[in-house]
């Protein structure tokens, strides 16, 4: 290929063609770098360039078995996980101890 020899309005196309190649290239060897360094320090890359750390906790999502029972209504139960709920709260600000709670 000639490029003294080509008109300038193909010039100008080429010209487009191959910087809009740059910025492709460009942007996948960006996120292969980010993917390696992410790789590197433990993390997961998300979409938004964000990282979140690591890998989710092993328990989460899993449904365990209760571990606390309301003695007034035998439904309410807690297996220890997130929030205290109200009934246990409240039994607890009046006093209570959190092992006269436990399911045996």
């Amino acid at each position: 290929m000639k490029i003294k020899s080509m008109a300038f309005d193909d010039l100008v196309v080429m010209r487009a063609q191959i910087e809009a190649e740059i910025e492709t290239r460009i942007s996948k060897q960006r996120m292969k770098l980010i993917e390696a360094i992410a790789d590197l320090r433990g993390t997961v890359p998300t979409r938004g360039g964000s990282e979140r750390r690591g890998k989710a906790h092993p328990l989460k999502g899993r449904e365990l078995p209760p571990l606390y029972r309301n003695p007034k209504n035998a439904e309410e139960t807690w297996a220890g996980r997130g929030n205290r709920p109200r009934w246990l709260t409240a039994a607890l600000k009046s006093g209570k101890k959190l092992e006269s709670f436990l399911i045996k």
